[in-house]
């Protein structure tokens, strides 16, 4: 298993800064064929920790057995679920994008918050 880590304040930066994390990855590990989708997982998801859970943040990436797991955790308790916006909504499509992109995705309690993440099949 190969990983990469990358730790953050709750600021917009973060999104940049996991974005950069993930594309470096997804280069190192030669998976550009899904790096668009890794990279919009990741994006979606840590903005979604800075705008809702407004903690520390830790992403980290793990490619293994023809996947790559992305996880996001932060120091909140309250777990997101997925919100089929209406169509003026500009909110709540985060989750919608991670649905469309990842093979599975969820969330789960952790001591001291929560773990949200998601898999690429590679």
């Amino acid at each position: 298993m190969t990983q990469t880590t990358l730790r953050a304040a709750p600021k917009t930066e973060a999104v940049e800064y996991a974005r950069r994390a993930a594309t470096r990855a997804m280069r190192t590990w030669a998976l550009l064929e899904r790096e668009e989708q890794v990279t919009a997982i990741v994006a979606e998801l840590v903005a979604n920790a800075v705008r809702h859970a407004g903690t520390t943040l830790e992403l980290r990436l793990s490619h293994q057995d023809g996947r790559v797991r992305i996880e996001v955790r932060d120091r909140a308790a309250r777990l997101p679920r997925l919100i089929v916006p209406g169509p003026m909504d500009e909110a709540h499509r985060g989750l919608l994008i991670v649905d469309e992109y990842a093979e599975n995705w969820g969330a789960e309690p952790v001591p001291g918050g929560k773990v949200v993440w998601a898999e690429v099949t590679v």
